[in-house]
């Protein structure tokens, strides 16, 4: 019950974002009580007098070495002083204001919109009531007001850039994952799917040779995505017959290995750009892997239709669904695949109907400009 109420209300949060850090945190709560102690220096028996003041000073004072820690539970006890403190007739709550601030600045950061929104609002009510009860200046509560919101819209823009350095870096690790599919699942089954064909004749030993250089040639790509130097695309560009010659190549080497079916493919002659034309090679080598390591060689035919012009590519794959005991299975293909179509715009859909397993994918024109 409390977990699921506390993932309610706080956000998921990157590690290595500075602010959840505890050195910088420490750097910002030293900060904070150094303006403070000196704003308090010379008068601090003023501001506080007697026992209770001493108390609500240390209190203060614990709060912001605790929020170095814990962020959101230091700073809700903070506010909540400062909210008490608003009513107080001998203790004013501006002594404390400079951990109230930091406070406002840690929920907008680490709670969800509608948990740091509501406490947000909840402070402006007391300080609204207190300026009501206490007869204050409306331009007073204009003021206080107004820097309460800066802080908070400071706390909720960092949080946005975290979110999005996080989405960054789940898109670069699953382009990781997807190059690794490639590379280790469906060109290494082909590889061992062919092996296990008998045949040793010289095109056989061709095939397990070229899917062996596809391969390696993955794993440079994937070299290339962990050094950061192939996430930009290139400006190579290639034609729609260069769809046509991959997948004849992939579907030749499927018949090789003794699955039967039929590869249309009807394409207007367009330029793909490189991003296009390699999220093109994913799904075909996709949809023929699934097929090799998934299909029983006489369990009948595949059929695998490529059309399209330059506005948008549609792919659709069938096969019956009869079983093959000696299937290898990675469970990840399809989900990566559907990612990366996602992340580009486009759209799959797969799925059993009867004993024939489906998938149909459609690529947006976006990619080709």
């Amino acid at each position: 019950m409390f977990d699921r109420f506390r993932h309610a209300v706080l956000r998921p949060t990157d590690a290595s974002f500075f602010l959840n850090q505890k050195r910088y945190r420490a750097i910002i709560c030293c900060i904070c009580i150094g303006i403070s102690l000196f704003e308090w220096s010379g008068i601090f028996d003023q501001l506080f007098p007697g026992t209770v003041g001493r108390l609500i000073a240390i209190e203060y004072l614990l709060s912001m070495v605790v929020m170095v820690f814990f962020p959101v539970p230091a700073g809700l006890v903070c506010m909540i002083t400062y909210c008490c403190l608003l009513f107080s007739p001998t203790y004013a709550a501006a002594n404390i204001y400079w951990g109230m601030l930091l406070s406002i600045f840690y929920i907008a950061f680490h709670l969800r919109r509608w948990a740091s929104g509501g406490v947000l609002c909840l402070l402006l009510i007391a300080e609204f009531l207190e300026m009501k009860l206490m007869e204050g200046s409306i331009d007073a509560f204009v003021g206080f007001a107004s820097e309460d919101l800066f802080v908070f819209c400071i706390g909720i823009l960092l949080a946005t850039t975290e979110r999005t350095a996080q989405a960054k870096q789940v898109e670069h690790n699953l382009r990781i994952a997807s190059h690794l599919h490639s590379a280790v699942t469906s060109e290494l089954s082909s590889i061992i799917l062919m092996a296990r064909s008998g045949s040793k004749d010289d095109g056989t030993l061709e095939r397990i040779e070229t899917v062996a250089r596809l391969s390696l040639a993955n794993m440079h790509s994937i070299i290339r995505t962990l050094s950061d130097t192939g996430n930009a695309d290139t400006d190579e560009s290639h034609k729609s017959p260069d769809i046509t010659a991959y997948a004849q190549a992939l579907d030749h080497n499927a018949q090789s290995m003794g699955f039967t079916g039929r590869l249309s493919i009807r394409l207007d002659s367009f330029p793909v750009s490189n991003s296009q034309f390699m999220l093109i090679q994913l799904c075909i080598k996709e949809l023929y892997a699934n097929i090799t390591r998934h299909m029983a060689k006489n369990g009948g035919e595949y059929s695998i239709t490529i059309s399209g012009s330059e506005n948008s590519i549609r792919i659709t794959e069938t096969n019956p669904s009869s079983g093959n005991p000696n299937e290898l299975t990675s469970g990840f293909g399809l989900s990566l695949l559907e990612h990366q179509l996602e992340v580009s715009g486009g759209a799959i859909r797969y799925g059993l109907s009867g004993n024939t397993w489906h998938v149909e994918v459609t690529i947006p024109s976006g990619l080709a400009h």
